[in-house]
């Protein structure tokens, strides 16, 4: 219809940078995932909603523990 705006996302230039931005966000989150980076930060985020009365381990401390637990559970096979 006539003077009514095409709804979903920004057309020309500006369009195109937003989705190029949200895919670049889109594979740096899957890196993050893949890489094992993101793990403290879901951490934390549990560790809020389960424990809301006291502080996570700082990402020093959550590394290490985590360190800890692989060297105490060592896997010598495939699977």
């Amino acid at each position: 219809m006539p003077g009514r705006e095409r709804p979903g996302p920004p057309f020309g230039a500006a369009g195109r940078l937003a989705r190029l931005r949200a895919t670049l966000i889109r594979v740096r989150d899957l890196w993050r995932d893949f890489t094992g980076e993101s793990a403290y930060d879901r951490y934390v985020e549990r560790h809020r909603r389960a424990h809301p009365d006291h502080e996570p381990l700082s990402e020093r401390q959550w590394w290490r523990a985590r360190a800890d637990v692989d060297e105490r559970n060592v896997s010598t096979g495939c699977c």
